[in-house]
């Protein structure tokens, strides 16, 4: 049988991985100038932007229902911050007027705060916690200091540290908020028309993302006239447009897609462009599966390069995974052992046959283990499997049916609310499975798989996952395999924690369960 073939890159990026961003320089109001035609390192007759000498900059468009109207929400949100803290501070240099030196930390710890907040990018300075973990950082260090040299008392070093974190909560409160509550960005892309395609087709799904259009760089076949839209979105301009229709699109962003037209020379010439501007310049580099913290940029000579840490978990993050899944499963098994004796004693009831199905599945390493459920489906089912088989609705190697034949009464509630899954349990303690992973694949499944794909094999399946709180069956089969394969690349406990809780919303909705 013919190896299963990966998918095509272009459809290779799940919704939850967009490419790592390389964020450049940004601030302010943006100045557009004249555009010329300037040769470069490397390049013939390319029109970029040339800085401007002076003159005045022009203003978002309001009828554009761009980022022009969020940069002044943005500045009123960050000034209104400062004032809150300044306050607090004021106030805490009251309270503490006949404790000095530390009558003074507040106010120096506010102006530290301010400095750092303003030498950030416009675009940073709601969300970035960097001047906070400054600022504890030095406030902890000089309160330290007094303290060892005698200055200050033990009771004055705790009224400090309480000092500190009153005026710490307020950007912390405000900035968590809005990580928490983004608003959608509008996005200017710029780039040819593959690599701006692909982008388009990775971000067009993401609510985060609100794409206003497309600027073509040049070339003999790519020209804007010719060119009025890809996949829907409007081609506004060229190269030489992008400062003129950032601002009067009033975009939060412009993200650059490499490719063989656009060079180093251009994109520097963009960051000079929009250096004082409110928008942010990022280009998109495509690092397929690795998510940031796996990304580290470093130069060599003049080229920028994202070095990719390797994947693969320490030893003893994986024997800490192995232990809390056994003790968690263990303890689960025994609270639930009531229920799921009634539930096996309900599902012979409703039909002829066992309460618990075994099937033989595949883990970690290719090995084949029996993997345990409540049965669902007729004792005769996977006999029936072939009669089906032109029916199949399944995506890839998955067969699956909307209205399986199949499937019991109790069945049909047993698959809706997950309760079948229960008895993976044992698997669990058993060391077999994980309560997190990818989804157990069948013999039948892996004997198809390529090298790519057999990537899922590395660790030990689980009960829920990636891909059962993405809509399980209403994925494709290209979909499931990424977010596999996302999760065996980027593991950490923290992400286990985070599908834990989804699972949970997931079950309750019934989402994907068939």
């Amino acid at each position: 049988m013919r190896p299963v073939e990966r998918a095509p890159d272009e459809s290779d990026v799940t919704p939850q991985r967009a490419p790592v961003i390389v964020r450049a320089l940004t601030r302010a109001k943006l100045r557009v100038a004249p555009r010329r035609r300037h040769p470069g390192p490397g390049r013939r007759g390319t029109v970029v932007p040339a800085p401007s000498a002076g003159g005045t900059a022009p203003t978002a468009d309001p009828s554009a229902g761009g980022d022009g109207t969020r940069g002044r929400r943005t500045f009123s949100y960050v000034v209104c911050e400062r004032l809150l803290v300044l306050a607090i501070a004021a106030g805490l240099t009251v309270a503490l007027w006949d404790r000095w030196p530390l009558a003074g930390v507040p106010l120096v710890a506010w102006l530290v705060l301010a400095v750092d907040t303003t030498a950030l990018p416009a675009y940073e300075r709601v969300t970035s916690l960097r001047p906070v973990r400054r600022l504890v950082s030095q406030a902890g260090t000089v309160l330290l200091v007094l303290a060892i040299g005698g200055w200050l008392t033990v009771a004055d070093l705790r009224y400090g540290a309480a000092a500190v974190a009153a005026l710490a909560a307020v950007p912390v409160v405000s900035r968590g908020t809005m990580l928490l509550l983004p608003a959608p960005s509008s996005t200017l892309l710029v780039g040819d028309r593959l690599a701006v395609g692909h982008l388009i087709a990775q971000w067009m799904s993401r609510p985060e993302v609100r794409i206003v259009g497309v600027c073509l760089t040049s070339t003999p076949d790519d020209s804007v006239d010719e060119v009025p839209e890809i996949a829907g979105v409007p081609v506004l301009g060229g190269l030489g447009d992008v400062p003129e229709l950032a601002v009067k699109h009033g975009v939060g962003q412009v993200v650059v897609a490499p490719g063989p037209v656009l060079s180093a020379y251009d994109v520097r010439r963009l960051s000079w462009a929009l250096e004082d501007s409110r928008i942010e310049l990022a280009v998109a580099a495509e690092v397929h599966g690795a998510v940031p913290r796996r990304i580290r940029p470093r130069l060599l000579g003049r080229r920028l390069l994202l070095s990719v840490r390797p994947a693969r978990p320490p030893l003893l993050a994986v024997l800490v995974k192995d232990g809390i899944d056994r003790l968690v499963a263990a303890l689960l098994l025994l609270l639930l052992a009531p229920m799921l004796m009634a539930l096996v004693v309900a599902v012979r009831w409703d039909s002829a046959g066992p309460g618990i199905f075994r099937q033989v599945r595949v883990g970690k390493g290719g090995r084949q283990f029996t993997m345990f459920k409540l049965r669902s489906m007729s004792v005769d089912a996977e006999r029936l499997q072939p009669q089906l088989m032109a029916m199949n609705e399944g995506a890839g190697l998955l067969f699956k049916l909307a209205d399986d034949p199949r499937i019991t009464r109790l069945g049909t509630v047993l698959r809706r609310t997950s309760l079948d899954e229960l008895p993976q349990l044992l698997n669990v303690v058993l060391g077999q499975m994980s309560l997190i992973g990818p989804r157990p694949a069948l013999p039948s499944e892996t004997d198809q798989y390529d090298d790519w794909i057999r990537r899922r094999l590395t660790v030990k399946p689980g009960m829920t996952g990636l891909w059962q709180v993405s809509g399980r069956s209403r994925l494709r089969w290209h979909e499931s395999v990424n977010l596999d394969l996302d999760y065996v690349d980027n593991w950490t406990l923290r992400g286990d924690l985070e599908i834990a809780s989804r699972t949970i919303g997931a079950v309750a909705r019934s989402d994907g369960a068939r």
